[in-house]
């Protein structure tokens, strides 16, 4: 979440909504492309951060530009490369109590009836650390084949990786691979979908940026400015921003033994070759795990830098912009240590020995913890931040922060896998 000074939509009136979004999204991602054109790493590095922010589409009259969630991280990932563009990791208990489901969100924003391809320069993966030191012990990797209607997706592991940190190369053999938008399944009774879902994130993202304009990657060069919008819209005004979208999907239902037998941590990346290294090495270009955490507590400008690293320096990096942040709104540093000892390092962490949970109730409940599609993860994030949920500290609270009044919509999500929502 984030605060907001001015408000950053921008109304266009619309009498043929289907065209309007079309000649919308063909303006947003004018610049994107399916392959990383660098001329060099320096390029990349001067690339403008950019918050997560979501293509509002109004139904009726408008079409706003830009929102956020982990969507749209950076400008890069934004205008350049969103087939890298991660939104969301949701680690959670299958149906099967022997088995754990790790889906992962990306390349969002793809408006109803919409098709994208995958991109196969892209790299993602899930890794795992089972040892408690923030380095992956297991990596599941996926690359897709092939272009239009023949395009397939291969994966590997999970297994140890042959490389850790930020540059990454392919595992040998390969556990399977399956076409698209079909459910498949490989190699240790592994089942596997990837394809087009329908975005189960839930937030009235429009009104965040009214609370934080800074974040919106569109408003950028933006410095963080004080607040001037204090409230969320009430029940029935509040408006699930993501509603109308699409987003590409990975998930993978496995045995928990192939993950480790107690707690674990889960973080997703994805990752494209370079000329800066050597053949076959893919770099990192996002991270991502805990939701809201970059977008509400980090200044825009350090997102890239963010995506850039691994857990491991979580610590002393993401720590310093909680504490900055809780400073800035005027509540007590225990709110800071509550949110850290939580959420960093940046890692879903669930517990392999445990049934099943609640969202940060590895670290909190003594649960299976990890992170369910109708979480409302933004309730609870903003319940601790600007409310005294957790942490019982009342000074300085902001009672009309603590919701956005936007719930999960039991549209978005199946029982079975592949659990999320079919496109719309």
């Amino acid at each position: 979440m984030r605060r907001s000074l001015q408000d950053t939509t921008c109304f266009i009136p619309n009498k043929n909504n289907s065209t309007v979004n079309t000649s919308i999204q063909n303006m947003i991602f004018l610049s994107v492309r399916r392959s990383l054109p660098w001329t060099g790493v320096t390029w990349f590095f001067r690339t403008l951060m950019a918050f997560v922010a979501v293509l509002l589409v109004l139904i009726n009259y408008a079409t706003p530009p830009a929102l956020p969630s982990d969507h749209q991280d950076t400008t890069f990932l934004a205008t350049k490369q969103t087939a890298a563009d991660l939104t969301d990791l949701f680690v959670f208990e299958s149906t099967d109590p022997n088995k754990v489901v790790l889906a992962m969100d990306f390349d969002p924003l793809i408006v109803s009836g919409a098709t994208r391809p995958f991109d196969p320069s892209v790299l993602y993966q899930f890794k795992i650390d089972n040892t408690g030191d923030n380095i992956e012990d297991v990596v599941l990797q996926f690359n897709f084949n092939g272009t239009g209607s023949a395009q397939t997706v291969t994966v590997r592991g999970p297994s140890f990786p042959t490389k850790v940190g930020t540059q990454s190369t392919l595992f040998v053999p390969i556990s399977g691979t399956g076409t698209l938008n079909t459910s498949f399944t490989i190699n240790n009774n592994i089942k596997v979908f990837a394809g087009l879902r329908k975005d189960p994130f839930f937030f009235d993202l429009e009104q965040f940026f009214k609370i934080i304009p800074d974040r919106n990657y569109t408003l950028q060069p933006n410095p963080s400015s004080p607040f001037t919008v204090l409230t969320f819209r009430p029940v029935g005004q509040a408006q699930d921003t993501l509603a109308p979208f699409n987003v590409h999907s990975i998930i993978v239902e496995l045995p928990r033994a192939l993950l480790g037998t107690g707690k674990i941590g889960v973080w997703i990346t994805s990752s494209v070759k370079t000329p800066r290294l050597p053949q076959g090495t893919f770099a990192q270009i996002e991270r991502l795990a805990v939701p809201a955490l970059n977008e509400l507590f980090m200044n825009f400008n350090s997102h890239n830098n963010s995506n850039l690293q691994t857990p491991t320096t979580d610590a002393p990096n993401q720590s310093q912009f909680i504490r900055s942040f809780i400073t800035a709104i005027g509540r007590p540093q225990g709110i800071a240590d509550a949110v850290i000892s939580v959420a960093i390092p940046d890692v879903i962490q669930a517990d392999m020995s445990k049934p099943t949970g609640s969202y940060f109730g590895t670290q909190l409940g003594n649960n299976f913890g990890g992170r369910r599609p109708n979480d409302d993860v933004i309730d609870v994030t903003a319940s601790v931040v600007f409310g005294s949920a957790v942490t019982n500290i009342s000074t300085g609270a902001i009672p009309a922060l603590t919701t956005d009044n936007v719930g999960p919509n039991n549209a978005n999500f199946l029982t079975n896998f592949p659990y999320l929502g079919n496109p719309l």
